[in-house]
């Protein structure tokens, strides 16, 4: 660390686990200030350490101001994707004016690019999201670019959400582990496509992401349509039952099937089944370009904007 310094009596460490409620705390008073809502907790943190097999000691860092507060977190890890940048990188906004956050995008990439050296197969993409125009443009000053944009959709229930309407031919029921994993990425791999026209990423990156490194993804809440012996759509979704909150992953109907309300099926078995489960807030985000029809789809769940959320990239 060398052409950032930070101002006198600020002290560096790598994080520690029993920061995760700190690093939350400060997340949680930023989206207040900015958004008016946040669902930032300490289980996203532990979480991203936990799947990304990050090293606290070397991928991690820390800020804590001469009064002993804590400051500013970062972290880094390795993924097939390229070197992402933990989305829960922070600091206080009281601290905002300092050069907090430059510091820490500097020690950001200087560890992706030592990880670098260590993984070479990895594609030389570095890569985050941003929940907040202030992070945006702390990433942007930091040389990122925004990618694609998502709005992050959210459904509160003050009581149990409509029924889902029987369709003639179609069956909704919970995905059987083991069997139909690869069955649910051809639904999602035709999907996806529709939206922005790349291809969709390969079986194994996918299935590690969801399956092997997302420990908040919750197979008994994967719901599929089946019609004529095949699988027609699904839903994939996340609950954390701390904060009695769940997230839609992804919906998906292949083409020939649509606007024949299955997809408003599937979300509304996932929302029925958050709500017996005690889960009162649900969030999805969706691609801001989708042409699919997802817009009304989603407002016909009874979901609204709540925010951006910023793809955020950089080649390193």
């Amino acid at each position: 660390m060398s052409s950032i310094l930070l101002p006198p009596g600020f002290v560096t460490r790598p994080a520690t686990l029993q920061d995760a409620e700190a690093i939350a705390a400060m997340n949680v008073e930023v989206e207040l200030a900015l958004l008016g809502v946040s669902e930032s907790a300490a289980v996203d943190v532990l979480e991203f350490w936990q799947d990304r097999d990050v090293n606290l000691e070397s991928d991690t860092l820390a800020v804590t101001a001469p009064t002993g507060e804590f400051v500013g977190y970062t972290s880094v890890a390795q993924t097939r994707r390229g070197m992402m940048l933990d989305a829960n990188t922070a600091i206080r906004l009281s601290y905002q004016q300092q050069p907090i956050g430059a510091y820490l995008m500097q020690f950001a990439e200087e560890r992706a690019r030592t990880l670098l050296d260590a993984y070479p197969e990895t594609p030389r993409t570095f890569y985050t999201w941003s929940f907040t125009r202030d992070m945006s443009h702390l990433l942007t000053q930091a040389g990122f670019k925004v990618a694609s944009s998502d709005y992050r959709m959210r459904i509160l229930f003050e009581e149990p959400p409509m029924a889902p309407r029987p369709i003639e031919g179609v069956i909704i029921r919970p995905f059987i582990p083991g069997q139909e994993e690869r069955a649910i990425y051809n639904v999602v791999a035709e999907t996806f496509p529709d939206i922005d026209g790349e291809p969709y990423r390969p079986y194994a990156d996918w299935y590690e992401g969801m399956f092997e490194k997302n420990s908040s993804a919750d197979p008994s809440m994967f719901y599929v349509a089946i019609a004529d012996g095949e699988m027609v759509g699904v839903t994939l979704c996340r609950i954390y039952p701390q904060e009695h909150s769940g997230h839609v992953s992804q919906v998906g109907v292949r083409r020939p099937w649509r606007k024949r309300g299955i997809a408003l099926a599937l979300l509304s078995t996932a929302f029925n089944e958050y709500y017996r489960r005690g889960v009162r807030e649900v969030l999805l985000d969706m691609d801001s370009t989708n042409q699919t029809g997802a817009w009304n789809l989603y407002h016909r769940a009874g979901m609204h904007v709540r925010s951006q959320v910023d793809f955020m990239t950089k080649s390193i």
